[in-house]
């Protein structure tokens, strides 16, 4: 499941565009978003530079998803409201880490979890399944084997106290 929400977290994160030194003017905002954002418009001046960015970009987003896209969406926006927020707190430092990553390590997770998503239901459960009856010592020994001293955040190897 966190993966899960990582996974999903990170691909949301994925498509944020790089805004000015200034942030997005309301003019610079197509008809589209404008139209969708109107209940912003008022408030749009006073929002910091990274607001506007993430709010833009998630408008620009939503006008392309397709009606399946956005029912997913508001589903896993569902599920994110109804989190507490140690749970929230861990996913964002999750997601923190991921964004750390090198992009090839990204990559490289990224196209494990669409193979994940391949495999057939009950072989997911099973996997599942083992992966939450491992041990915090088995746990470790599978993520330092998984990951390259440059794979780590800050590319290097991990400390002892890890």
């Amino acid at each position: 499941m966190k993966l899960n929400f990582l996974v999903l977290m990170t691909n949301a994160w994925t498509f944020v565009a790089v805004a000015n030194a200034d942030g997005f003017a309301w003019d610079d905002l197509s008809e589209d978003q404008k139209d969708l954002l109107a209940d912003h418009a008022d408030t749009w001046d006073r929002m910091d530079d990274v607001r506007q960015e993430q709010i833009a970009t998630g408008a620009e987003r939503w006008l392309v998803m397709t009606q399946a896209e956005k029912s997913q969406a508001r589903d896993r926006f569902q599920q994110w409201e109804n989190l507490g927020d140690d749970q929230r707190g861990m996913i964002r430092d999750l997601h923190q880490t991921y964004r750390s990553l090198a992009p090839e390590t990204r990559d490289r997770i990224q196209d494990a979890y669409r193979r994940f998503q391949r495999l057939p239901p009950e072989r997911r459960l099973e996997l599942q399944r083992q992966f939450r009856g491992l041990t915090p010592d088995q746990l470790r020994r599978l993520r330092d084997t998984r990951l390259r001293p440059n794979d780590r955040p800050g590319g290097g190897a991990m400390g002892m106290g890890r």
